[in-house]
């Protein structure tokens, strides 16, 4: 059975079928819960701070990357001559993603 497309609001959908007994029984058919999060309390700000350091590398090198396809489609050997271009321009767009003062736990 396909599950329709439903709210973030709604949790769990259990429904009751009977049993062989012919008594009804909760069966659970969807079951969205929230799992907790192992980690140390101690260890959240540094794990916010590599995750954001991984997230502005991510996006550096995914903008970088759209950049080189288009310089490359544009004309010959276009990445070759717009690498100095694309990648700084690419730096610029990670750098606005990170942000210092969360970093460094300020």
């Amino acid at each position: 059975m396909d599950m329709p497309r439903l709210s973030k609001s709604v949790r769990t959908i259990t429904v009751f079928e009977r049993d062989s007994t012919g008594s009804r029984v909760p069966v659970v058919v969807f079951d969205r819960r929230r799992k907790r999060k192992k980690q140390s309390k101690g260890l959240k700000p540094f794990e916010r701070s590599v995750r954001m350091i991984a997230d502005t590398f991510d996006r550096t090198a995914s903008t970088y990357a759209k950049r080189h396809r288009r310089s490359n489609r544009k004309r010959k050997d276009g990445w070759l001559r717009d690498i100095v271009q694309n990648a700084a321009k690419a730096g610029d767009k990670g750098r606005k993603k990170l942000d210092p003062s969360r970093v460094l736990g300020w």
